[in-house]
């Protein structure tokens, strides 16, 4: 393997590695964005819708106790009847603005507000007709006073349970398309979510794969080298240490103890060839008396 292809090879998983770590912090901020975001919207069905319709049915209950209180207040026959029924119709009528401006700090679109408007302002409304049936009671027209509170009263009543139950209603209604809201991002959250982890599994096989077949492929280059560099070394022959020579015929002793000449011993042992010449001196022993001739 070369180096380039190396270094190519290093870049690739360096580059596969960045990938799956920028994909999983990705996923990390994702996974807090949509916390985040299912928590802000829980805490408006909470804090805001649910609240607002509980405070809007507890203002319409509140509304028809001092409608009985009125009744009362028709029906007393002592001073001290009277004073405790108009009493509660005041308790009543506090408590009821009280619910009117906790659901006005908490509305959150101007369609509740112009509800919450128009309903407190027709509860409002209903205070001149109590005042007046107070008056014919203390006038002593007490019949005057029942038809008042059975037939304008009453009407009056029955429009702001109307006013009331809607707003109840929107209230209850914006609740329900939160609540939709909120699921429908708990559903995209968890899709998206999936396809992350899925992504990123792939590409951790991917990059597992390709680490695995890349040190396979090291593995195999440094398995074929050393047999290459085996098989190299068992070729080379070498000549060392001390040779039995014979001082004669010079034959040498190999290591099984038989004499081979010393030619055939360095061929077996080196890689040393040998070709057959004669040196100037052996020339002139052997064929002198002929170069002498030719002369």
């Amino acid at each position: 393997m070369t180096v380039s292809s190396e270094n190519t090879v290093k870049y690739k998983l360096a580059l596969g590695f960045l990938l799956v770590f920028v994909l999983y912090v990705s996923f990390g901020v994702f996974s807090l964005m949509e916390i985040h975001t299912l928590s802000n919207l829980t805490k408006i069905i909470y804090e805001r819708l649910l609240v607002v319709s509980n405070a809007a049915l507890n203002a319409e209950i509140n509304m028809i106790k001092m409608h009985r209180s009125m009744k009362d207040v028709v029906l007393s026959r002592s001073v001290k009847e009277f004073e405790k029924a108009s009493n509660e119709v005041n308790k009543q009528e506090q408590l009821v603005y009280e619910q009117f401006d906790f659901i006005e700090k908490r509305i959150i679109d101007a369609d509740e507000r112009n509800l919450e408007k128009s309903t407190k302002q027709l509860f409002a409304d209903w205070k001149p007709i109590r005042e007046e049936v107070f008056l014919l009671i203390n006038s002593n027209r007490r019949d005057e006073a029942a038809s008042i509170t059975k037939g304008k009263g009453a009407d009056h009543v029955a429009k702001l349970e109307d006013g009331m139950s809607e707003l109840t209603s929107y209230a209850r209604k914006k609740t329900d398309n939160f609540m939709q809201l909120s699921e429908r991002r708990h559903s995209i959250g968890e899709n998206i979510s999936i396809i992350l982890v899925l992504v990123g599994a792939f590409l951790s096989a991917v990059i597992a794969f390709f680490t695995v077949k890349h040190v396979l492929k090291i593995e195999k280059a440094l398995f074929n080298e050393r047999n290459e560099l085996q098989i190299a070394l068992s070729e080379i022959k070498t000549l060392s240490g001390l040779l039995p020579i014979c001082a004669s015929c010079k034959k040498i002793r190999d290591d099984k103890g038989y004499w081979n000449q010393i030619e055939v011993y360095i061929r077996d042992h080196s890689e040393a060839k040998f070709t057959h010449s004669l040196c100037p001196p052996c020339i002139e022993k052997l064929y002198g008396h002929f170069l002498k001739e030719g002369d």
